[in-house]
């Protein structure tokens, strides 16, 4: 049975999302911290100009942050709110 969308069930989905991307934005920060100072290191010791190591970092950190940042969703598709529960419905 479909339930009407009010601003209670939405506030409860978008803080279970909320929280979820605050945790996958922090895990993506750290992962991209310690693999951009691996990188860094690595292309500084080979005397690769500082400018070209950011233009090499940052994109991966892009692409990093983009694949993390599915991960909240899938996180609360199927998810049990109490009277609902999030799913996807073939049309």
């Amino acid at each position: 049975m479909e339930l009407e969308v009010t601003w209670g069930r939405a506030i409860r989905v978008w803080w279970a999302y909320v929280w979820r991307n605050i945790i996958a934005i922090i895990v993506a920060m750290l992962i991209g911290a310690v693999l951009g100072a691996i990188l860094g290191a690595i292309m500084g010791a080979l005397h690769v100009p500082l400018e070209t190591i950011k233009i090499i970092v940052t994109p991966i950190g892009v692409i990093l942050g983009f694949a993390i940042s599915i991960v909240p969703i899938k996180l609360i598709l199927g998810k049990d709110f109490g009277e609902f529960r999030l799913v996807l419905i073939k049309k």
